[in-house]
């Protein structure tokens, strides 16, 4: 399955609460975690059955790697864009 957009958060989801991000998101997209957003990932496996997460964002808060997300070094996640038609930062 290709990825439409790969949607890149940063912060818990309580932040974006405003934005709607269900309504945000298609079928096709992917969620990207980093930075703190990791500490919030079971609340943003509900948006997407694409779901990653940096790895070395991962470890550094602790975050168990056995979390339902694929964990991506840099250059997997620099390769998720590139296969991807767009990528949004949030």
């Amino acid at each position: 399955m290709s990825i439409d957009t790969v949607h890149i958060f940063s912060k818990p989801v309580s932040y974006y609460q405003k934005l709607q991000i269900e309504q945000l998101l298609a079928h096709n997209d992917a969620v990207l975690l980093t930075g703190d957003a990791c500490y919030d990932h079971i609340s943003y496996s509900q948006f997407s059955a694409n779901l990653y997460m940096l790895t070395s964002c991962a470890i550094a808060r602790g975050v168990s790697t056995d979390s339902g997300y694929t964990l991506c070094c840099d250059n997997e996640w620099v390769n998720l864009i590139n296969s991807a038609k767009k990528s949004i930062t949030w």
